[in-house]
């Protein structure tokens, strides 16, 4: 949708004054069998978006989205069992996002499969996860949901979650799919009520037909603009690697990743790609961060909560493609646990080439 930089800033301030839209904090459905073994519990989320372009650029459109809404059930049957089933409908388009069966050990131990994120990169927590778009690091390197099987480990001070994944879409029929190895370690040497101090490790080893490429983008939902891309890389197969630092400190939040890629080439020398990202955030209004020990992850604020946040990132991918450099200031605030706003200035770089200043504002409802 194209418009004038007055029709956004319109929007923008529509979708503000929305915000403050008074919201229950229990908005929920939950369901229960007579016996008491099966609940059912609806899920839901939609992200309404409006950015505006600081620069004048003639491939670079204002606009405004109801971007990635999503409906699914979280389902438990007995003490082991449990599910979740999700359906997406962005870009005029339906399809599967999260689709699988956990069967839990005891409260330590529990196997995964179905249709799922593999364990790398902070995807996993998707478009609700601190700024309005992933870093193009992330982008570039973490994969999407693939059909698999993983078994997790979890306590206060390590995770372990290793498994094994196709290389295909969840709908896709072929039988030589590929496959992905992949694992994560997670070590918390300190944790408690105040303080987190997390170190991770993730190898994610790949061999498929699918030939890789790797893009980066301009860090936005309103406008999809690669600004450096390898193009495709003909390897069969290459492995992905990560390591991360998360501190948690009060009212402060500062997180750290690498990512890489090494692509065996079939005639030429193995290429080697990469890329850094690292935000801290800290509570102007609001006493504590928050951290998902099951997850591995940092996670959003509590209601009532105002967070001041900045991310810087670097993208390089050498001779096959140049390097990205962004910058992102956010806010955000928590009106309720179902409903929050998030305003983030971006400015996107490319060495040698073009750079891009963009405001970007998104209300996102979630139950």
């Amino acid at each position: 949708m194209k418009i004038n930089q007055s029709k956004a800033l319109i929007a923008i301030s529509a979708i503000a004054l929305f915000s403050i839209l008074p919201s229950s904090s229990d908005a929920q459905i939950n369901l229960k069998s007579d016996d008491g073994k099966l609940s059912l519990k609806l899920i839901g989320r939609t992200n309404f978006d409006a950015g505006m372009y600081l620069d004048t650029i003639d491939h670079a459109d204002n606009g405004v989205c109801v971007n990635d809404t999503r409906l699914g059930i979280n389902a438990k049957y007995g003490e082991k069992w449990s599910t979740k089933i999700e359906i997406c409908y962005t870009e005029k388009t339906i399809s599967f996002r999260d689709v699988y069966f956990n069967y839990e050990f005891n409260k330590n131990n529990h196997i995964q499969f179905g249709n799922f994120f593999m364990p790398f990169g902070i995807k996993a927590l998707g478009l609700a996860y601190k700024f309005v778009e992933d870093a193009s690091v992330d982008y570039a390197f973490c994969p999407a949901r693939k059909m698999g099987i993983a078994y997790m480990y979890t306590s206060d001070k390590f995770n372990f979650t290793g498994g094994i994944f196709s290389d295909g879409n969840v709908d896709k029929k072929a039988i030589n799919q590929g496959l992905n190895l992949s694992a994560k370690v997670i070590f918390r040497p300190i944790i408690n009520e105040s303080t987190v101090l997390h170190f991770g490790v993730a190898p994610l080893y790949t061999n498929s037909p699918n030939e890789p490429s790797f893009t980066g983008i301009m860090p936005t939902t309103i406008h999809t603009n690669k600004l450096i891309s390898t193009g495709t890389l003909g390897a069969p197969s290459y492995l992905r690697y990560e390591g991360e630092l998360i501190f948690i400190h009060k009212k402060f939040y500062l997180e750290g990743h690498y990512q890489g890629a090494n692509v065996d080439m079939r005639n030429e020398d193995a290429y080697n790609c990469g890329g850094w990202f690292a935000q801290a955030g800290i509570l102007l209004i609001g006493d504590q961060q928050n951290y998902n020990k099951s997850t591995g992850l940092a996670a959003n604020a509590s209601p009532k909560n105002l967070e001041l946040l900045a991310r810087v990132d670097e993208l390089d991918f050498g001779t096959k493609g140049g390097r990205q450099n962004d910058l992102m200031i956010g806010i955000n605030y928590f009106f309720s646990k179902n409903l929050n706003m998030k305003l983030n200035f971006v400015n996107a770089h490319v060495k040698d080439g073009e750079s891009f200043n963009l405001i970007q504002l998104r209300t996102q409802f979630s139950f």
